[in-house]
């Protein structure tokens, strides 16, 4: 029984000087990767560096007998990110840190007795040290009954197997339901121009394999690929689209990319499964759309159940969690239940980028089976991650096994195919009512902010600008490219910073231009939408002078707030109901004023006029009484450095210390010390970009401050200090700031980073322990427990939050929020709350992080808890400024008209919060200039209801497609997600339909 040829011992190692020695054993890797070395190996270090490897390869002489009924393969395995086998001076095959394996047939010369000279030129990749994994020469049958017993060796493997699984030696119940896979990501240590070329490659070798190997199925996504693909490269589209119509080209799809899963926001990750699903339906109506194939993201918000739902979807898909560092995830098949109820069936996949190895794949088999209870398993062989795909050798290894009695059935289909059947396990199967955190990759949060800060800033102008165009009707610009735009850098490895710098830079452009064009097209939509509406402030008394008319709008449906703004310097006036008023002013050093806008309810409009301040026009009227104004008071006997910061709705206590304490407006304190701003050294971790170091805290670092804070503005419409330090070589700046009408403290810390492998972190001591803490995600709030008990609460030492953490005291809840402008990794434990700020990671970027940044978040006491301190809403405020314009002088239909304040769409109420208002158009199955859809979550434990106002009829409930579904009331459930078909009332009509 001929064994496969071992041929790591035999390779030669070329040094850089010229001669050769054994590769295998080498000083080097004995002496930095002892553990590699003990498996064979054959290692060289990291960082780019090439190995040259050479080998005369004769046929053995007790093989020659065997010619006639055998062939000979080089099956080879690497770590490196380039990868050249040359025989004879010419080469074969080229492979990288994908493309990791290749299983060449040797030529008829060979089995003839002629040697073949055989190189390896291995690149190891830059992040990591390079191996050969393994090299041997296998011998397969040409007649699949295996005369020769050529595959006997591996079979009594698979009895090996099974019988360590407690079975005989047959392959028992159950097959192995085979489709040809091809992993791509959109970018990563790649641009984004070599994906396009890749996804072509990847789709042209499927359908040519498809001619070769009638069996073949071929599964891939994403809708943002063929959308590309149908515009540039239509013929190749056209035979995907045959070969869907045929069945063995599979659209597995979703979302509008397989994008990050915690960074984003509700409306964002949304907006993902409705412009993924509403493209599939329109693009592949053939086939069915109720899978979320999300093989790779770095972990699932707890909400995403319940927006997968609301555009159909009924599986999700995915095989992340298996590289959980920790805690092996429980389960393989399950129900995923979101907090409000609504629930997917959930699949947790073969590995990606696999092959047709017979072991592997009765081991995988035979897992499943012992884990799920369910006979057939799912195997998806092809090169991943850079595309590629099944090749010929996969394929005929495939069609080899699938002939021997040892090994278990094969049955080539779809994943479609594949999932009917378990839908009538759905019963049965256990039900998960939390997140799928992922044990791994906790830096994503924290890693390259500036993505962060685009993401959150193009998806407010484009849910801006919906919003203006819903509320006025009229037709604008398609928003559907620049949203793809948005949808398309929320990929999994660009949003959370993963990739290499040339993805960054090229991305640059693309958020650039597109928030361009949102803001015109919100500026345009409300410009024209308010000066119909009504007038701004009137200017009439005051021909030729050099009055202007603003209109400030708040574009959230937000409850009842004054909000302390910066407008240019001048006389400003109020239009109201009794007249104008003239609004107190405080100047700003950098320029301008500071000034209150008295509450502002829903989505509200108020109408200014400003003068400049020597006009002589109403210059001695006595202004509006500021709300909540901001007091600085000296502390007595605390010391000339001491002072109390104050507006009645919170206060702080600002020292040499900087923040040393914070009080809620009862003055009850908030902080057990100091707010700490700590630095520490972040290195040693595989996936640099990706995971923060397990024993960072171990390796603190000096973090040092220049002096005592310095007041630059002190009331009483807002008070501001600045602090300044060092942490190495960066300078750091801490502005604090307080305005009037506000209940949080408002911190900046801006920075020329130029550090290395550190973390910066904001640690913030409570005054009172928490017994549970809670964070806004993706779909919805999480609440946790203070102290971790279990060891999958341990795991969970840094989580993403998009907008707000707070902590939660016993009894009715006191405790303390963060409002962040967001996402960001934050952490919670009974004594403190924590959120990491910078980092500065080198692989794959090796700038990343560097330059000038600057991160912002505030301090909310929460008296009651975070629901009745409004913690989500008060988020909003802070990270989504008011739209503050001038206007066109004396346009709208009259002075009378603007004498008071808008409301375009009421406040929604406690703990609702707005997700998405916007059109609908003909691709929603609505007619043009008809209905919006209103998509509105419940953030709460307790039904409530709302209204659309006067000036809409509620056409009934729909999904998040727009698709009816019945006649519901504007009513949500606790935690819920709702979504509405809304129309505006006709001119002149007396009521309005509302709820």
């Amino acid at each position: 029984m001929p064994r496969p040829l071992d041929l790591q011992p035999l390779w030669q190692a070329i040094q850089p000087g010229g001669g050769s020695g054994p590769a295998l054993g080498g000083e080097w890797g004995l002496r930095h990767r002892p553990d590699w070395a003990a498996r064979g190996l054959i290692i060289w270090p990291r960082g780019g560096q090439w190995c040259h490897l050479r080998l005369h390869c004769p046929c053995p002489e007790a093989w020659a007998p065997l010619a006639e009924g055998a062939r000979a393969r080089l099956a080879l395995r690497w770590w490196a990110d380039s990868a050249e086998l040359w025989v004879d001076g010419e080469r074969i095959h080229s492979g990288d840190l994908f493309d990791t394996a290749c299983r060449w047939p040797l030529p008829e010369r060979w089995w003839r007795g002629e040697a073949l000279d055989l190189e390896l030129r291995l690149r190891s990749p830059v992040h990591d040290d390079g191996a050969l994994i393994s090299s041997r020469i296998e011998l397969e049958p040409l007649d699949p009954a295996d005369p020769l017993g050529l595959l006997a060796a591996t079979a009594d493997e698979l009895r090996q197997l099974r019988r360590e699984h407690r079975h005989d030696g047959a392959p028992g119940e159950g097959v192995i339901q085979v489709l040809g896979h091809a992993h791509l990501d959109l970018a990563w240590l790649w641009p984004v121009a070599d994906t396009w070329q890749a996804a072509e490659r990847t789709f042209a070798s499927a359908l040519d394999l498809m001619e070769r190997f009638e069996t073949l199925h071929f599964g891939h996504s994403t809708p943002a690929l063929y959308a590309w693909l149908e515009r540039h490269r239509p013929a190749l589209f056209e035979r995907v689209r045959r070969a869907m119509w045929e069945g063995r080209f599979e659209p597995l799809n979703g979302p509008w990319v397989e994008s990050d899963c915690v960074l984003l926001s509700t409306t964002s990750l949304l907006r993902q499964f409705q412009e993924g699903q509403a493209y599939s339906l329109r693009t592949f109506p053939e086939w069915s759309h109720q899978l979320a194939w999300l093989p790779d993201s770095f972990g699932f918000a707890a909400g995403l159940p319940a927006l997968a739902a609301a555009t159909g979807l009924r599986w999700f898909c995915t095989h992340k969690l298996a590289w959980n560092a920790t805690n092996p995830f429980p389960h393989r098949l399950f129900r995923w239940r979101s907090r409000c109820g609504a629930e997917v069936l959930a699949l947790m996949t073969a590995p990606i980028g696999t092959d047709g190895d017979p072991v592997a794949m009765e081991r995988y088999r035979l897992q499943w089976q012992q884990a799920s209870g369910c006979a057939d398993a799912l195997w998806l062989p092809g090169v991943g991650d850079h595309g590629g795909g099944p090749t010929a050798e996969m394929l005929e290894q495939l069609a080899l096994w699938q002939e021997q009695p040892v090994a278990a059935g094969q049955r080539h289909g779809t994943l479609r195919a594949y999932l009917e059947p378990l839908e009538s396990l759905a019963e049965q199967l256990p039900v998960w009512r939390d997140e799928l955190y992922l044990e791994l990759h906790r830096g994503c949060p924290t890693s390259r902010p500036d993505q962060k800060r685009h993401n959150r800033t193009l998806e407010r102008l484009l849910r801006e600008a919906d919003l203006a165009a819903a509320l006025f009707g009229r037709p604008a610009p398609a928003a559907t490219d620049d949203w793809r735009t948005l949808l398309f850098q929320q990929f999994h490895d660009i949003l959370p910073g993963t990739a290499i710098p040339e993805v960054f830079e090229q991305a640059e452009p693309q958020w650039r231009g597109a928030r361009r064009r949102a803001a015109r097209r919100r500026d345009r939509t409300l410009r024209l939408g308010l000066a119909a509406a009504g007038p701004c402030a009137a200017t009439a008394g005051a021909p030729g002078s050099a009055a202007e008319s603003w209109c400030v709008v708040q574009l959230q449906p937000l409850p009842a707030q004054p909000r302390t703004v910066r407008l240019p310097a001048g006389d400003w006036w109020l239009a109201a109901a009794d007249g104008e008023r003239r609004l107190a002013g405080q100047p700003a050093p950098g320029g301008g004023q500071w000034l209150q806008i008295p509450d502002l309810e829903g989505v509200g409009v108020r109408r200014l006029r400003r003068q400049a301040t020597d006009a002589g026009s109403g210059g001695e009227a006595a202004a509006t009484p500021v709300a909540g104004a901001v007091r600085l008071e000296r502390v007595a006997g605390g010391g000339p450095d001491h002072w109390r910061l104050g507006n009645g709705l919170v206060s702080a206590l600002i020292g040499p210390a900087g923040v040393e304490q914070l009080f809620d407006g009862h003055g009850r304190p908030q902080l057990a010390g100091p707010l700490a701003w700590c630095r520490w050294r972040d290195r040693g971790e595989f996936w640099d970009a990706w995971d923060l170091a397990a024993d960072y805290r171990e390796h603190p670092l000096a973090w040092t401050w220049e002096g005592v804070p310095q007041w630059l503005e002190t009331g009483p419409l807002c008070a501001r200090f600045v602090w300044r330090g060092r942490c190495g070589e960066s300078p750091v700046r801490l502005d604090g700031r307080l305005l009037a009408g506000s209940p949080w403290l408002e911190l900046v810390l801006g920075t020329q980073w130029r550090q290395r492998h550190e973390l910066l972190r904001l640690e913030i001591p409570l005054a009172d322990p928490a017994c549970r803490w809670a964070a806004d995600t993706a779909g919805g709030v999480i609440e946790r427990p203070a102290t971790a008990r279990t060891a999958r609460e341990r795991a969970r030492w840094e989580i993403s939050a998009v907008s707000w953490m707070a902590a939660v005291g016993p009894g009715r809840g006191d405790g303390l929020a963060v409002l962040l402008d967001g996402p960001q990794g934050v952490s919670a434990t009974e004594e403190r709350l924590g959120v990491s700020l910078l980092r500065a990671p080198t692989w794959p970027d090796p700038g990343a992080d560097n330059g000038w940044q600057r991160q912002r978040l505030a301090l909310l006491p929460c008296p009651g808890g975070w629901r009745a301190a409004a913690a989500p809403q008060q988020a909003t405020r802070l990270r989504e400024p008011l739209w503050c314009r001038p206007m066109a002088p004396g346009a709208g239909a009259g002075a009378e008209a603007g004498n008071q304040a808008e409301t375009l769409f009421p406040s929604l109420g406690e703990d609702l919060q707005l997700v998405a208002l916007r059109p609908l158009g003909a691709d929603d199955g609505a007619e043009a200039g008809g209905s919006v859809l209103l998509s509105v979550q419940n953030l709460g434990p307790c039904r409530r209801c709302f209204s659309a106002g006067p000036d809409w009829n509620v056409l009934g409930s729909c999904d998040a497609l727009g698709q009816p579904q019945g006649t519901e009331p504007l009513a949500l459930g606790p935690w819920q997600l709702g979504h509405w078909r809304l129309g505006r009332v006709p001119a002149g009509s007396a009521t309005a339909q509302s709820s």
